[in-house]
């Protein structure tokens, strides 16, 4: 039987058009049970493996923001990651491996073609072994 592997929803939201936009995240903590809003970054602790979905905000679609995939960085290994309807969010699958962190960008386009990747740095606290 595959084992169930729960999801937690991220909420993205784009600040501006251009490549220096900023981006926040807004989510409940799995693990802490506490509610972010507009964070600068999206610290989720989770004790178990856990998929996210990141979702474009109306203001970032009305804006003309898309999702175009994930890269990792800094040595982790490639997530593999699920696009959304019309690239308006991504689902991130966690393999629950030995590592304290994957780092990878998510990748956005506006509809005037400006570019950007942003580290959502997301952080897993796996359980004793």
């Amino acid at each position: 039987m595959i084992q169930s592997i729960p999801q937690r929803v991220v909420t993205i939201s784009v600040i501006g058009t251009g490549a220096q936009a900023a981006v926040y995240y807004s989510y409940l903590s799995p693990v802490t049970g506490i509610r972010y809003t507009d964070s600068p970054t999206c610290d989720m602790q989770a004790d178990e493996a856990t998929n996210i979905l990141f979702v474009l905000d109306y203001q970032a679609t009305r804006q003309g923001w898309i999702v175009t995939g994930t890269s990792p960085h800094d040595g982790s290994p490639a997530l593999e990651a699920v696009p959304g309807a019309l690239q308006l969010s991504i689902l991130v699958i966690d393999p629950y491996i030995k590592m304290d962190t994957c780092q990878f960008y998510i990748h956005y386009r506006n509809a005037n073609g400006t570019e950007m990747q942003r580290d959502p740095q997301v952080g897993n606290v796996r359980p004793p072994m």
